[in-house]
């Protein structure tokens, strides 16, 4: 019997306001897909019911719905309880949507939900796609020039849980760490080997954006300097650009030693290391 874990979150500015669905599928540790939908003005709660309703619509895709278990992670109570029934839907305007997923999940042999907290890494992702997504639409709605949307094409698995844990630079430390690049970018993985050098790029999630005067660790110690002259995690777009080794890799994922970031960071790119240019 198959089994795939899924993981969504809503967001609602203004509830109801502009509004965001996103949603993580994954077959053990490997990212099926990772997605967001902007849905206009929406509830909070109609955002979590379209958050479950595309990810069930997708996991169909990726499986034998008929031999496949599914279970639903969700920081929603309310969408979790009346999902499994402790809650009645009382809202004329959720039971549509109610009605669609109990429809969506009737074609896998079942479906469980429980209920997780936001601090959830995975929902955490989510809320990041669902926030990512309603700030480069509010920033589309006025006139600013050159927006740039980024959009993460995989994932980090690494032993550092938090800040204290990691080593200031990649070179510091021995411990390999994994990269699970999405199924939508397979292609990109082509002509990547072990042995190779590549620049990891990696947003960095946990980092404060609104300083920009650090005191270095390294060059410079002891003096505050600017951020575009440091090597510091905090910065307007905290963009990390990681030299690293291929250890292996194995269908989607990349098992490589000398990156520094923290588990369930954001990838943002892979670029090839030549020495005539970039030594």
């Amino acid at each position: 019997m198959d089994q795939l874990t899924i993981y969504t979150d809503g967001a609602s500015r203004g509830n109801p306001g502009q509004a965001a669905a996103a949603w993580l599928i994954l077959r053990g540790d490997e990212v099926l897909e990772s997605d967001v939908l902007t849905l206009g003005r929406a509830t909070n709660n109609t955002a979590e019911y379209s958050a479950l309703n595309s990810t069930l619509r997708r996991a169909a895709n990726f499986c034998n719905p008929k031999e496949t278990k599914v279970e639903v992670f969700s920081d929603s109570n309310l969408m979790i309880s009346q999902m499994t029934g402790r809650y009645a839907v009382r809202s004329e305007d959720l039971r549509p949507l109610y009605e669609k997923a109990k429809e969506l999940a009737s074609v896998f042999a079942s479906v469980a939900y429980t209920h997780v907290p936001r601090e959830n890494a995975y929902v955490g992702s989510c809320d990041w796609l669902c926030n990512n997504a309603l700030d480069l639409l509010s920033l589309k709605s006025v006139t600013v020039p050159n927006i740039i949307e980024c959009v993460p094409i995989g994932i980090v698995h690494s032993p550092f849980e938090n800040a204290d844990d990691a080593p200031k630079q990649g070179i510091f430390t021995e411990k390999p760490s994994r990269v699970t690049i999405y199924e939508k970018y397979r292609d990109g993985l082509s002509g990547l080997a072990a042995g190779d050098k590549v620049f990891i790029l990696c947003w960095f999630d946990q980092a404060e954006r609104d300083i920009l005067k650090v005191k270095p660790h390294g060059h410079g110690k002891g003096e505050m300097r600017g951020v575009f002259s440091t090597r510091a995690p905090a910065r307007p777009n905290p963009i990390s650009l990681t030299l690293v080794t291929i250890i292996s890799i194995n269908d989607l994922v990349l098992t490589i030693k000398g990156l520094e970031a923290l588990d369930k960071t954001p990838v943002l790119d892979i670029k090839p290391y030549y020495g005539d240019i970039d030594s």
